[in-house]
């Protein structure tokens, strides 16, 4: 489904190309719309019309990437919290390796922190044969430990691949919005332009090309 945007967009190609291909109409306004003036506003058009492609295109592509940091992030965390779940079943009375898994302490929500927290965990899991023949027999197992760590390793590029295809989705929608205003402009003063030279019934002679004027 088309938004505003695209609506208005097409509206005005059909204005500015409908133009751009009527000898009649372009005789009539040479005066005030040059060869060149309409050249400009065709041109202004298509690049509009690629901003709008170009966008779209940037938008997909930030979705897919921060999709699968997202995917990661939400494994690593889950894995993370079983990982809590059975150390304190294990080692509720184990005070040592309940200190070195750091159980009483808060999964911290910013980025930096909770990164490092998981970081730490998995490292300790690790490298300490105790810790992990206990959360094997719930099915954490070494191989499971290890995927995790893997995942870690991916995650700081991961974010900064996401924040990369943001700030270029970012961009591409900023250039698109000013080449649309600009393009909306030059539509609404060409309209006014046609206003001055076609009143009345005369108005019929845009309507066969499919430019409305109000």
């Amino acid at each position: 489904m088309r938004t505003t945007y695209e609506k208005d967009l097409e509206k005005g190609r059909i204005l500015v190309c409908g133009i751009s291909e009527n000898a009649s109409i372009k005789e009539r306004i040479k005066n005030i719309y040059t060869a060149e003036k309409i050249a400009e506003g065709v041109v202004l058009c298509e690049q509009t019309n690629e901003a709008f492609g170009t966008q779209q295109n940037e938008a997909i592509e930030s979705g897919v990437v921060n999709e699968k940091f997202t995917q990661v992030q939400e494994s690593i965390h889950n894995s993370l919290v079983s990982v809590r779940r059975a150390g304190r079943y294990f080692f509720k009375n184990e005070t040592e390796l309940s200190t070195l898994l750091r159980l009483n302490k808060d999964i911290p929500k910013a980025y930096a922190e909770w990164k490092a927290l998981a970081n730490e965990t998995f490292s300790t899991i690790q490298s300490h044969d105790t810790i992990q023949a206990k959360l094997s027999l719930a099915n954490l197992t070494p191989e499971l430990i290890g995927k995790v760590k893997d995942e870690l390793v991916q995650m700081d590029q991961l974010k900064l691949d996401a924040e990369k295809e943001d700030g270029e989705a970012q961009q591409a929608t900023v250039r698109k919005m000013e080449l649309f205003n600009q393009f909306m402009a030059y539509c609404s003063d060409l309209k006014e332009c046609l206003n001055l030279f076609y009143e009345g019934d005369a108005r019929q002679k845009l309507e066969e090309v499919g430019i409305v004027v109000k």
